[in-house]
C-alpha cells in the first residue's frame, strides 16, 4: 500500500449510512466531513471484505423494522461501495486470521471486529470504530489500542 496519507480501516458502522441506515453518534455532517477528507486525499478508506456478513444482517434487520422495500438503495449502495474506488477493499491475511483467533480465544466473540482489528495492526492503519466495549476488551488483555480511533477524534486530529 503506497498511499502516503492516513490509512483508515472502517468498522461496518461507517458503511451503514451508504444504505440509508442512521447510526447513533454519526451525523450527516460527520459523514460529509469524512467523505471530503477522502476526496481531498487526506485519508484513504479501507474496508475488509468480510464486513459484508455483518452489513447484510444489519440491513435486513433494518428493512424488517422499516417495513419497506430497499432493493434500489441496496443496488446503488453496493455499486458505490465496490466500484467507486473511494474505498480500497482488503482480504484478511493468514497473520490477521491468527490474531483474530487469539482474540476470540481470549473471549471476544465478535469475529468481524477481531478480523478488523488484526488487519489494522498488520497493515499499520487506524481502525475507525465507536465500539468502546471492544477497546476495553483489548485494554484488559494488554493489546495496543492507539490505532483505534473514533470519527470525532480522526476529524479533530488529522483533518
Amino acid at each position: 500500500m503506497s498511499f502516503s496519507g492516513i490509512k483508515v480501516l472502517l468498522d461496518s458502522t461507517y458503511i451503514l449510512p451508504s444504505f440509508g441506515i442512521e447510526v447513533e453518534g454519526l451525523s450527516i455532517e460527520n459523514i460529509a466531513q469524512l467523505r471530503e477528507a477522502g476526496i481531498k486525499g487526506k485519508v484513504k478508506f479501507f474496508c475488509l471484505s468480510v464486513i459484508w456478513i455483518e452489513v447484510m444482517g444489519k440491513i435486513c434487520k433494518e428493512k424488517e423494522r422499516l417495513r419497506r422495500d430497499i432493493e434500489n438503495i441496496i443496488d446503488i449502495a453496493v455499486k458505490s461501495l465496490l466500484d467507486s474506488e473511494f474505498y480500497k477493499w482488503l482480504t484478511p491475511t493468514s497473520n490477521s486470521v491468527k490474531l483474530a483467533f487469539k482474540l476470540r480465544m481470549l473471549g471476544h466473540r465478535d469475529n468481524i471486529d477481531n478480523l478488523l482489528y488484526a488487519t489494522s495492526i498488520e497493515n499499520d492503519m487506524l481502525f475507525l470504530t465507536i465500539d468502546e466495549e471492544f477497546k476495553n476488551f483489548l485494554l484488559r488483555n494488554n493489546f495496543k489500542v492507539d490505532n483505534l480511533i473514533t470519527h470525532e477524534h480522526l476529524l479533530k486530529r488529522f483533518i
